[in-house]
């Protein structure tokens, strides 16, 4: 198997976990819990997704990359997304996306297993990981951004001017 497909699905995971942690802000606590409980698995997984030589547990993790989806989708049906505070839909429609892009991916390597890819040059290699960072944090960043933790980080251009590290007994007095 290709390492960097191994790569983007630790990507996948990593990204679709940060989001789904991130959405626990302001999340009642029924919709809470799971949430942090998909959000660790995720991020677990797309670590040892990263470091071990073949994907762990392919067949568990393509049924589990589905399980927050089929949540969402219940939620959307029963109660709708506007009756659970602070659920919003941009960053569970991202989630959504890198958790199908983790079950596809680990179906398609099923089904070539036993089929060696050739090794891949260098090059290739870090071409292939910048692409599936670019493409995670393009779906993560604005969706981070769409959640209450999102909300409650400072906009860009407003922060304090920088302290004079020169002067270091400035706000201190008696120093």
């Amino acid at each position: 198997m290709n390492a960097v497909v191994r790569a983007w699905l630790g990507f996948f995971a990593l990204g679709a976990g940060l989001i789904h942690l991130a959405l626990v802000i302001g999340s009642p606590l029924a919709v809470g819990i799971p949430l942090v409980v998909v959000g660790i698995a995720e991020f677990a997984w797309g670590v040892f997704a990263f470091t071990a030589a073949t994907v762990p547990f392919p067949r568990t993790a393509r049924i589990a990359a589905v399980i927050p989806i089929l949540g969402w989708v219940l939620m959307l049906v029963t109660v709708g997304p506007e009756s659970v505070p602070g659920i919003r839909v941009l960053p569970m429609l991202a989630a959504s996306v890198l958790d199908l892009a983790v079950a596809i991916t680990i179906t398609v390597l099923l089904r070539r297993a036993g089929r060696e890819s050739p090794p891949m040059r260098s090059g290739r290699y870090l071409i292939g990981l910048g692409a599936g960072a670019l493409a995670v944090a393009a779906l993560t960043t604005p969706a981070l951004a769409a959640t209450e933790a999102g909300d409650a980080a400072q906009p860009h251009g407003t922060h304090d001017e920088a302290p004079d590290v020169l002067d270091l007994s400035a706000g201190h007095p008696g120093h």
